[in-house]
């Protein structure tokens, strides 16, 4: 049976939609912080909440939208990053991953937290993706499992590696962006690679 044209151009201008009310939200987010309202949200994007319910539901549908957004943006900053640095060597793995995700926290603080608030500030919420912090530590495992010094690490032990690199340096990042006075990234960036750079050097020559 061939497809109604029409509902396939409906399906495309409700996709369209979506992608620009979501991209008034990230707007809206940047301005007014993380517990951004929907009446502001509504606002910057000169429509009426009713809209916004009408293609994301409520709050918690318009959410999950920008976590989608987000975790594309992250990921991909992330992976690039990680992709960039050389396999050969583990010693620079914890600094470029800290730098580059430290970075990303940096130029986008509202958002961050947005997303890692949940869709009801003040609350926390199961993330509607999958962890963004666990794909990237799957990521990371990869990398550590592929680099040429890694032929006595089993996959259990690089997905060890990678998965508790990954969420030290979250939770190094969430404590820095609360601190009222921050320290310089690249001085963050060092405390970490100072922690780990060894301690990758000796996990990869012990058998």
């Amino acid at each position: 049976m061939t497809e109604d044209g029409r509902n396939t151009r409906w399906d495309a201008h409700r996709i369209s939609r979506r992608q620009e009310l979501v991209s008034h939200a990230l707007r809206a987010i940047r301005v007014n912080g993380a517990g951004v309202g929907m009446d502001e949200i509504a606002a910057r994007a000169g429509t009426s909440k009713t809209v916004f319910y009408r293609h994301f539901g409520d709050r918690a549908g318009l959410y999950e939208a920008v976590v989608e957004s987000v975790h594309d943006y992250i990921e991909q900053g992330l992976t690039t990053a990680i992709a960039e640095h050389e396999p050969e060597n583990l010693d620079h793995l914890a600094s470029t991953l800290a730098d580059a995700y430290l970075l990303l926290v940096e130029r986008d603080p509202h958002i961050y937290r947005f997303v890692m608030n949940g869709p009801t500030p003040g609350t926390s919420s199961a993330d509607p993706l999958g962890s963004m912090p666990m794909r990237i530590g799957d990521f990371v495992g990869g990398v550590i499992l592929a680099s040429p010094g890694a032929a006595g690490v089993s996959v259990e032990c690089a997905a060890t590696w990678g998965h508790g690199l990954v969420g030290f340096i979250r939770a190094v990042a969430d404590r820095w962006m609360d601190s009222a006075q921050r320290e310089p990234r690249d001085l963050v960036v060092d405390h970490i690679s100072r922690l780990f750079a060894p301690a990758f050097a000796g996990a990869m020559a012990t058998p």
